[in-house]
């Protein structure tokens, strides 16, 4: 292998997992604020309110954030730069940033305005609670304004990428993690009547926080040259073609926010609480996809992107098949873990105050069928930035539309056909994500001319294994140490850790006997690292 491909791959590797460090810490924040959620408000329609009042912005988050946004600029950004210069690329982020700021304000406006409209359309609550509707659109209106704030911030952390500093903008959600936990420790203990409930705490918790993680990026932008005066320069050709890029990729950047839309709908037709338990159930699968899987595809798009550009195809290739192996090295052990320990899982993080053992269930039921499709929603937002690396975003537009009408259908069929309850939810995205991964793959195999993406298929067979091993392991850990009923809650979270350790320890002694490459490089390179670190000192 040359040394300019051990470079990336030692770069993505070292990049993405500084980031996921900085993004484990950001993750363990929202976990204590989903915690301090779910015991204020539990899987009540309050809960279920606030969860569909946010969705709404949220999604248009994730369409003018940092799916779409910063996959369309990078490229843009990458070119103008190698071929004009950095006082050009300046202009261009300028001309960009003024351009989402004029459009983000019109669409945050519409929003507050026709809320009540969305929100009607969104929940169809099994039981007609107006109150509840009602509630949906007052948080809505409160939250949408978060979409201009964290834009803006998206489109500044694809410039510390471009730049290399990824750890800044994955740092940013711990501000607004914590300026929701104190906010809603601070109402709960100290004003707890000053408003109707809980919820609008969360929800003006968001928009401030949303201000916080915008304005705590701006002194790192301005210090790499970049300025945010105006410039109205819409019609220059490198902001045009970012548009082109932009705009058929709104769909396609956010299938995985969009299912959700639709399984959220679904879930608010079953009954009280299942749509708050599927949001919860998202957190806690999400939990790993942000940790690891996002850094590395984050980290991964400004390599490709400058691969392609300077046309080493082989480079690129084996940049994704590396990315791919890595992103499977997390996600299926943890797909196995969710399985096996997923009840628990939900018990020891959510299960006080307001959150029952009903809710417990509900989250779990769904958390045990969702967890199929880890590896494969990790996997297709890597294929889908190989495309935005090479200004290809129709592609995975028309795999996102086709994925969308299998999970529509899919949830039609479970929830009033086969009545699955909650589980029919999460059936259907999985059927949806592994359907769009699958198209996905065999579109880019065509597209690179590969009869393979995912190279030494033997590392990935040896990851497997060791995650079966480690769900056995498990499992027996679990019957012996969680079957008693009558543990205190600090007990019985002790010995969940212990069981996880458990696990985590089988899982690396496998992939070690197995020598799987993958496990034992990634290691390797970990342990460098902090050996490094320690002669300095």
């Amino acid at each position: 292998m040359s040394e300019s491909k051990m470079i990336d791959k030692e770069k993505i590797a070292k990049s993405s997992l500084k980031m996921s460090l900085v993004t484990t810490v950001s993750r363990i924040f929202g976990l204590l604020r989903d915690q301090i959620q779910a015991a204020l408000l539990g899987t009540t329609f309050i809960a279920d309110a606030f969860a569909i009042g946010f969705m709404l912005p949220n999604l248009l988050r994730r369409l003018f954030a940092e799916g779409n946004m910063v996959a369309s600029f990078i490229p843009v950004f990458t070119e103008l730069e190698k071929e004009k210069g950095s006082e050009e690329s300046k202009k261009f982020f300028r001309a960009v940033f003024t351009l989402l700021g004029l459009i983000l304000i019109g669409i945050v406006l519409i929003g507050i305005i026709i809320s009540p409209l969305l929100v009607k359309i969104l929940y169809k609550s099994a039981d007609n609670n107006m109150q509840a509707l009602n509630l949906a659109a007052d948080l809505s209106r409160i939250m949408f304004p978060y979409l201009f704030f964290i834009s803006l911030a998206a489109l500044m952390q694809g410039v510390l990428n471009i730049r290399g500093y990824y750890s800044i903008s994955a740092a940013s959600p711990i501000l607004l993690n914590a300026v929701i936990i104190l906010s809603a420790l601070f109402f709960k203990f100290f004003l707890p009547n000053f408003f109707s409930n809980m919820s609008y705490v969360f929800a003006f918790a968001v928009l401030v926080g949303g201000f916080v993680q915008f304005s705590y990026q701006m002194p790192f932008v301005y210090k790499q040259g970049f300025s945010f005066k105006p410039y109205f320069n819409f019609k220059e050709p490198y902001v045009i073609k970012m548009i082109k890029l932009f705009a058929p990729g709104i769909f396609g950047a956010s299938i995985y926010q969009i299912n959700l839309l639709v399984s959220t709908a679904f879930a608010g037709a079953i009954g009280e609480g299942r749509v708050s338990a599927v949001t919860f159930a998202t957190r806690i699968h999400e939990f790993v996809l942000g940790v690891f899987a996002v850094s590395v595809a984050t980290v991964m798009l400004p390599t490709l992107s400058r691969l392609i550009i300077n046309n080493k195809k082989d480079e690129a290739v084996e940049t994704l098949a590396y990315s791919l192996r890595l992103v499977a090295l997390i996600t299926i052990p943890s797909a196995f873990g969710f399985m096996v320990l997923g009840k628990e899982i939900v018990r020891m993080i959510f299960e006080y105050g307001a959150f029952s053992s009903k809710s417990t269930y509900l989250v779990s039921s769904a958390l045990r069928y969702l967890s199929v499709s880890l590896f494969f929603v990790a996997s297709y937002r890597i294929l889908v930035q190989s495309f935005y690396a090479m200004k290809d975003m129709k592609t995975p537009v028309y795999t996102a539309f086709f994925a969308f009408i299998i999970n529509a259908f899919s949830n039609y069929l479970c929830v009033y056909i086969f009545k699955f309850d909650i589980m029919g939810i999460s059936i259907s995205s999985v059927i949806a994500n592994i359907v769009s991964f699958c198209i996905l793959y065999i579109l880019l195999m065509k597209r690179m001319a590969v009869k393979s993406i995912i190279n030494k298929k033997i590392e990935i067979i040896k990851t497997l294994a060791a995650s079966l091993f480690m769900a056995a392991s498990v499992y027996g850990a679990k019957y012996y140490l969680l079957s008693n009923a009558a543990d205190s809650r600090l007990f019985f979270i002790f010995k969940v850790f212990i069981v996880i350790l458990f696990g985590m320890i089988s899982y690396s002694l496998i992939n070690i006997i197995l020598k799987n490459d993958d496990f034992v490089s990634f290691i390797n390179m970990f342990k460098g690292k902090l050996l490094r670190k320690f002669i300095k000192k």
